[in-house]
């Protein structure tokens, strides 16, 4: 399985191929590593054999917290109603109560919610008498809940048996988290079959900020609930998207279980179904973002995404119109960089640059006339690195040399296609908490396919981009190449970081010769406290391998490998808080989920 996804990714004949083969395949052997094949596997055989290892003992525990599960319920038919009962009452953890919230219009509804009611008494039946709507509703149990954390579930949704106590066994030992969420399926209609859907990352600020991806069920500590004022009428639709994002101006511990604790319906006329159902959801979501945006004093304005609903854009200015330095190294070939070049000057809209072009040796006649040509450029300047190739110190080179705000590292085999790629990576750099930028880089084919769109650390053993070969609007059980996300790297071939935070890190560590230090700069930024992101709304193509500075003649790899392992031995021992760790590391599609193996 191990060689046969390598051969797939990484074709016999090229150097990540002999790399792997070389000492990443031997590392994964020694580690026990044996993925069993998936030809014949469904998601149903998958939950079978590993939800069970997965399930945590319920145990005695000092802190009992009551958990008051809200269900506004309308017009819930039995096929819906029992089955939420069941998982609610199954539950392995038994200090709760179920707040069910009945609107309901129809009376033969409204008697059959009051009957089933009546099944367990922790379940407290709240009548209204009419329907007041979903937020007005689900208000009305937060206002009679006597729980110390409240969980938000949907009359239509159904809980896994070790819901709560998964929420419960994390409190005993951090008793101050206070917004909980985890991974999720979909169920049929009929709730006959289980679908897989999303095994998300651990907390993602900026790919929150693009799409709710932590969706229905959340447990919220009870007073941070109320002081919030529980949801607001005028957010129908993206009503629990507005709640987070007011959770969030208070700072809340948020924890993600990485197992999937709830199970969403695919329920007749449901946005699950039919997201273009409530036109209006998108119009609520961007007023909803950028009444936070503002609230929080971040220059930017939220935007919803062309085809894309309840999916938004966040374009952060750029105040000052700081300069930045793109830093570029190359040597020879200089019909590649002068694609990169032209490509620059002719596309980019944000006006404030200049170009270090670092020269590392070149001897090409060709080479020498290009860069005559470009000495009427003001924008453009050229230095020479006359030592031996080492990509952390030409770049460290070429930031002494610049005299922007920003630095923006480039490969010199790009080429742009978005215009405003230096725009938004630029406003998203100049954020405080961000530390390194990256774009989405795509391969020169037809169609076009991804080479990067973040760094995972584990990924082939040490670190690899995800969504590799995949084209963009594939929805994988990762979710979309097209959503910002934080990431503990992002790829050297397109960096971009404010002069002050490369400086803070001390920039790029020389030890590295021609890969890994990218990985090593991110984690460096990550652990002095910033956060890394990868940005789809720029958007680069990369003729990867062109370049000198992804391998050159050099065999320098089991040195850069051994200097990886310094750095990256903690991420892969513990896991990569922004991968999924259900999701299998041999997979840069994020199409296959882990049987066992490197838990």
């Amino acid at each position: 399985m191990i060689r046969r996804i390598v051969k797939q990714v990484f074709p016999p004949g090229t150097k990540r191929h002999t790399l792997i083969k070389r000492h990443i395949e031997p590392l994964l052997f020694r580690a026990g590593y044996r993925p069993a094949p998936r030809a014949d596997l469904s998601y149903g055989d998958w939950v079978r054999l590993v939800e069970p290892q997965t399930i945590s003992p319920v145990e005695k525990y000092a802190y009992r917290p009551l958990v008051s599960i809200i269900v506004p319920a309308y017009n819930t038919p039995d096929k819906y109603l029992h089955p939420l009962l069941d998982s609610v009452i199954g539950q392995t953890y038994d200090n709760w109560e179920l707040v069910l919230v009945e609107g309901s219009p129809d009376p033969e509804r409204a008697a059959a919610i009051h009957t089933a009611s009546l099944r367990d008494p922790r379940i407290r039946l709240i009548k209204l008498g009419e329907n007041r709507g979903i937020v007005a509703n689900t208000n009305a149990g937060i206002d009679q809940a006597k729980g110390d954390y409240i969980a938000f579930l949907d009359h239509d949704d159904m809980l896994a048996p070790f819901a709560l106590n998964e929420v419960v066994r994390v409190l005993q030992d951090q008793p101050d988290v206070d917004w909980f969420y985890s991974d999720e399926d979909k169920l049929s209609d009929d709730g006959k079959e289980r679908h897989p859907f999303l095994f998300k990352p651990d907390w993602s600020p900026d790919l929150f900020m693009n799409v709710n991806y932590v969706t229905h069920f959340t447990v919220v500590r009870a007073s941070l609930v109320r002081k919030i004022g529980g949801l607001r009428t005028d957010y129908d639709g993206v009503q629990d998207f507005d709640f987070a994002l007011r959770l969030l101006d208070h700072n809340p511990k948020i924890h993600h279980v990485a197992k999937i604790l709830y199970h969403w319906r695919y329920a007749d006329g449901s946005t699950a179904v039919h997201p273009k159902l409530k036109a209006k959801v998108e119009l609520a979501g961007v007023k909803a973002l950028n009444e936070y945006l503002q609230r929080n004093h971040i220059d930017a304005v939220a935007e919803g995404v062309p085809d894309a609903p309840t999916n938004y854009h966040v374009k952060y200015a750029t105040p000052g119109n700081p300069k930045a330095s793109l830093i570029i190294p190359f040597k020879d070939k200089s019909e590649v960089t002068k694609v990169m070049i032209d490509s620059v000057l002719a596309k980019t809209t944000y006006a404030n640059y200049e170009i270090i072009l670092l020269d590392n040796r070149s001897d090409e006649p060709e080479t020498a006339t290009y860069l005559k040509s470009l000495k009427g450029e003001k924008r453009i300047k050229v230095f020479a690195y006359d030592q031996p190739f080492n990509w952390s110190a030409v770049n460290n080179f070429g930031r002494r040399h610049a005299t922007g705000e920003v630095m923006v590292f480039l490969n010199n085999d790009m080429e742009i296609i978005t215009p405003e790629w230096l725009d938004e990576l630029v406003g998203v750099a100049l954020q405080p908490q961000v530390g390194a930028v990256g774009a989405l880089l795509q391969y020169p084919t037809k169609p076009a396919t991804i080479q990067h769109a973040g760094v995972v650390l584990g990924l082939f053993g040490v670190a690899g981009h995800i969504f590799r070969g995949l084209t963009t609007g594939n929805f994988t059980y990762f979710g979309l190449a097209d959503w910002p996300r934080n990431y503990l790297a992002v790829t050297g071939a397109c960096i971009a970081v404010t002069a002050a935070k490369f400086d803070q890190v001390k920039g790029f560590d020389e030890n590295f010769i021609t890969a890994g230090s990218d990985v090593r700069f991110g984690l460096a930024l990550y652990e002095a406290g910033y956060r890394n992101v990868y940005w789809p709304f720029a958007r680069l193509i990369h003729h990867e391998n062109v370049s000198v500075g992804v391998y050159n003649e050099r065999n320098d790899n089991q040195h850069d490998y051994n200097e990886s392992m310094k750095y990256y031995r903690p991420y892969l021992e513990r896991g990569d808080p922004y991968f999924n760790p259900n999701l299998e590391l041999l997979d840069p599609q994020a199409e296959q989920i882990k049987l066992g193996g490197l838990h």
